[in-house]
């Protein structure tokens, strides 16, 4: 009985690792604009997109 339910889990686990996306894609990306922030703004909201702000600064080096 033990041995079955052994059999069950094994199949039941490689049938989820299976069911498992190969790519995963996410709609946030990052862009660089030299225009400014509300150039930046006014490109997002134009093509429907929610601008998050600045990631990172920077710094000089």
């Amino acid at each position: 009985m033990v041995g079955s339910w052994r059999a069950l889990a094994l199949l039941a686990a490689l049938q989820l690792a299976g069911a498992v996306p190969e790519s995963l894609y996410h709609n946030q990306f990052a862009i660089h604009v030299p225009g400014g922030a509300e150039h930046v703004d006014d490109i997002a909201r134009r093509h429907g997109f929610v601008n998050h702000g600045q990631i990172s600064k920077k710094t000089k080096g």
